[in-house]
C-alpha cells in the first residue's frame, strides 16, 4: 500500500464510507416507502450506520498498518486524524445503538448476521483454536469425545483470502440487508421480498468494478477477486455486461432496467486508471433512479 497521506486518509476512512452509507439510506428510504407507503428513520438509521462502521473499521485498520510503519514523527502528524476516525466511529455506533434500541429485537439478530462477516473481513482467525474449544464444549456438554483434525497449516484463516468471495460478501451485504432490516423494523409480511435479487446482482456488479480498478494491486498481493480468478478486466467486462443484459431481459421494473443500462456502461467507460471518485459515483446508480423515481412520483 503507498504511503497515507492526509486526503487519502480522509478519503478512504470517513468520505468513501459516507458516500456507501448515503447510497444505502436513498435505497432504505425507497423500501420503506414502496413497502410500508411511509419512510421510517430506524431502517435508514441501521442500514447506513452499519456500512459506514464497516467500511470505516476495515479502513482504518489498512491505515493503522501502514501509519505505524512509519517514523515516528510522520506517526505523530496523523494521531489527530485517527483520534478523528475513532471519533467518527464512535458517533457512527451512538447513532446505531439508538436506532436498534427504537426496533424490534429481530432487528438487532438481522444486523449482527449480516455485519458479523464484514468486521471479521480481514481478521486472521486461528481455526485450530477454534476446533480445540468446540472439541471441549461437545465434550463438558454432551460426554463424547470428538475426533477433531487440526489444519496442517499454520496460517490463519482469513475471509478475504477466499477466491472471489469479497464482491459477493459484499452485495449481498449492501443490498439483502436493507431488505430484512426493513420489514423486521415495520413489522411487515415478506411478500415484497422477491424483489431482492435484481438489487443484489446489481450491488454485486458494481464491487466487482471497483476490483477491475486495482486489478494490478490485487494480482501483485495475492488477493484472488473475480478479475483475477477469471484473468483479465476485459473477460470481467464481457461477464459483468452478460449479467447485466440477461438480468434486463427479464424484469420490467423500468427503474432496474434503467439501473442496468448505466452500469453497463459504467462497466466499459471506467478502468484501471479512472479516478476512484468515479467508481463512488457509480455506486449510487441505484440511487439515481431512485430519486428519479420520487420526482416523478411528486410531479405526477
Amino acid at each position: 500500500m503507498a504511503t497515507p497521506t492526509v486526503s487519502t486518509f480522509v478519503g478512504y476512512v470517513i468520505l468513501q464510507p459516507i458516500i456507501v452509507g448515503m447510497s444505502t439510506a436513498v435505497l432504505s428510504s425507497f423500501l420503506s416507502y414502496e413497502i410500508a407507503g411511509q419512510v421510517d428513520w430506524r431502517p435508514i438509521t441501521v442500514c447506513s450506520t452499519c456500512d459506514i462502521l464497516t467500511g470505516s473499521f476495515d479502513h482504518l485498520k489498512d491505515q493503522e498498518v501502514v501509519i505505524g510503519a512509519l517514523d515516528a514523527a510522520a506517526t505523530r502528524r496523523f494521531t489527530p486524524l485517527l483520534r478523528l476516525a475513532r471519533i467518527f466511529l464512535a458517533l457512527n455506533a451512538s447513532l446505531l445503538v439508538m436506532a436498534l434500541c427504537r426496533s424490534p429485537s429481530e432487528v438487532t439478530f438481522i444486523t449482527v448476521v449480516f455485519t458479523a462477516p464484514a468486521f471479521l473481513w480481514a481478521t486472521p482467525l486461528d481455526l485450530q483454536r477454534i476446533g480445540r474449544l468446540l472439541r471441549k464444549f461437545i465434550r463438558e456438554n454432551y460426554d463424547q469425545e470428538v475426533e477433531y483434525d487440526s489444519p496442517r497449516s499454520k496460517e490463519p484463516f482469513i475471509i478475504k483470502r477466499i477466491p472471489g468471495v469479497k464482491a459477493i460478501l459484499d452485495g449481498i451485504i449492501l443490498s439483502c440487508m436493507p431488505f430484512f432490516v426493513v420489514h423486521s423494523a415495520l413489522q411487515l409480511s415478506w411478500q415484497s421480498a422477491y424483489n431482492t435479487p435484481p438489487w443484489m446482482v446489481n450491488r454485486i456488479c458494481h464491487c466487482i468494478m471497483a476490483d477491475v480498478r486495482d486489478y494490478d494491486e490485487d494480482k501483485k498481493t495475492g488477493v484472488p477477486t473475480i478479475p483475477i480468478l477469471l484473468g483479465s478486466p476485459l473477460k470481467t467486462r464481457v461477464v459483468l455486461t452478460a449479467v447485466q443484459a440477461v438480468m434486463m431481459a427479464f424484469l420490467h421494473n423500468p427503474f432496474i432496467v434503467g439501473s442496468s443500462c448505466f452500469a453497463i456502461a459504467l462497466v466499459w467507460i471506467l478502468g484501471k486508471d479512472s479516478p476512484k471518485a468515479y467508481f463512488r459515483f457509480s455506486l449510487h446508480s441505484q440511487s439515481i433512479f431512485i430519486i428519479m423515481y420520487a420526482i416523478m412520483f411528486v410531479l405526477l
